[in-house]
């Protein structure tokens, strides 16, 4: 399957609602706006230029009288969208492993295999002899031609990075220099750096930092003593925490949970944080939700996670309830990808309820929750379930001004759902190219690693007009793009 069999579709899709309101008399004012939605937009669908939500073709369906026809038709084509993303992600993951997602280790065989580096005592100048999913002997694999190449290129930044934490993380080094306890405030301030490397959408500074300083928390909690040693838990696990997030930026979902477990274990067991243990969940859920095939499992750690912070029996001070909302946010991302709306909904809804209870935009434990995040996570919902006009419309309502300073990719991740959103429809690409190029300005590299942004520049290429979109050419050559 290949674009223009999804183009095909969709047209398909458009002329059978066309034919239908054509019978019934109607033109295209009279049945948008009994719809509620524009005559252009209506246009663009049966043009086969937009699709928009299931909504739409439920009250088209009603109105038509087509019992059912039309809502079917359009359930046949999300399914066709479907499959159509799934080959496209198996593509880019032969690209990126050489395997189809079905070869890549399950988070238990990357436990095995963390514990197989961890146990082999190579000299430090050394590599490993084994990845975390190749081996040094493995051959490219052939990739089809439309993933393959802008894949290719997409994670040639990338991979050196991941490459780079994947060996401090599974092969860790003695520190260069002597580890004291004295050092505990220190490296807790250069963990807190990281993190907001990270959340500035620095991710090359950030593993570079991460290298040394995950190695220095590790010594620290064997050299401090009573609380101190607690104390340098949390540090260990914080550290952990931002190299389980940057893994999942970069692609590599099994080396995140590698670190999210870590941190995880740590926290519950040595750190006494309530709070670090649900941020720990939450990066634990985000990786397994980046894996092919564990939504469920995804589900089954958010869920467990706010059940036990629910119970927790002292009052929720600011960081318990940031913890708390980033999890109600993760599973309202859960539901959206299992296709349950009213789900999702509802944990927006709570999510939003907790953001109203800490009454400000914060940055606790570096969840960025607050009420603007709420309203951003609403958006990329809508994009990511084809609701562009909703999100769209979100979209002009939202204010970013009130987030903390850090939160820069934070802010230019609403410029790359937008622009996601706007490019459904090939009219609003120069808007799309925009929000590409506000997102590059806030934070260049989040653009410029981020797979799913990558395929559409690519996508917005395929089908350039230069005198509309000026911007693009030049913003793809920067990324190292081509069409």
């Amino acid at each position: 399957m290949d674009r223009q069999d999804l183009q095909h579709a969709r047209n398909d899709l458009g002329r059978r609602l066309a034919a239908l309101r054509t019978s019934r008399g109607l033109i295209q004012q009279a049945l948008a706006r009994q719809v509620h939605t524009t005559r252009s937009t209506l246009a663009m669908v049966e043009r086969g230029r937009q699709v928009v939500d299931r909504i739409f073709w439920l009250r088209c369906d009603a109105l038509l009288e087509a019992d059912g026809q039309l809502l079917a038709a359009y359930d046949a084509y999300r399914h066709l969208h479907a499959e159509f993303n799934t080959q496209r992600a198996e593509a880019a993951q032969r690209a990126r492993w050489g395997a189809t997602p079905e070869a890549v280790m399950t988070a238990n065989d990357a436990t095995a295999c963390e514990h197989r580096e961890l146990g082999n005592k190579q000299p430090h100048n050394e590599r490993p002899e084994t990845d975390l999913t190749t081996t040094r002997h493995r051959q490219p694999s052939a990739v089809d031609a439309e993933a393959g190449h802008r894949e290719e290129d997409d994670n040639r930044t990338a991979a050196r990075l991941l490459t780079h934490l994947r060996h401090h993380l599974l092969a860790p080094h003695q520190p260069k220099q002597a580890i004291d306890p004295t050092m505990l405030p220190e490296v807790r301030q250069r963990v807190a750096h990281i993190h907001s490397l990270y959340q500035r959408g620095n991710y090359a500074e950030t593993i570079r930092e991460l290298a040394d300083t995950i190695e220095q928390a590790d010594v620290l909690t064997r050299v401090c003593a009573d609380n101190h040693r607690i104390r340098a838990a949390a540090v260990l696990s914080a550290a952990n925490l931002a190299a389980s997030k940057v893994a999942v930026k970069l692609g590599d979902p099994s080396l995140a949970w590698i670190a999210a477990d870590r941190a995880a274990r740590i926290a519950t067991d040595q750190a006494e944080d309530t709070a670090l243990v649900a941020a720990a969940a939450f990066s634990v859920g985000t990786a397994l939700l980046a894996m092919p095939n564990r939504t469920d499992s995804a589900e089954a750690v958010v869920l467990s996670a706010l059940d036990r912070v629910a119970a927790t029996p002292h009052p929720h001070g600011p960081r318990t309830l940031s913890t708390q909302g980033a999890l109600t946010l993760l599973a309202a991302l859960v539901a959206a990808r299992q296709a349950q709306p009213a789900t999702a909904e509802r944990h927006l809804n709570d999510a939003y309820a907790l953001a109203q209870r800490i009454g400000a935009d914060r940055n606790d434990l570096w969840t960025g929750f607050g009420p603007t995040n709420v309203m951003i996570h609403r958006i990329n919902i809508a994009a990511r379930t084809d609701r562009p006009q909703l999100a769209i419309h979100l979209g002009e309502q939202l204010d970013t001004s009130s987030l903390p300073k850090a939160l820069m990719s934070r802010r230019a991740q609403v410029h790359l759902d937008l622009a996601a959103a706007n490019a459904t429809s090939p009219d609003n690409d120069p808007a799309a190219v925009l929000h590409l190029l506000e997102a590059e300005r806030i934070a260049p590299q989040t653009v410029h690693v981020h797979a799913r942004t990558r395929h559409l520049i690519g996508d917005l290429l395929a089908r350039e007009r230069r005198a509309v979109t000026p911007g693009l050419r030049a913003l793809a050559e920067r990324a190292e793009i081509t069409a």
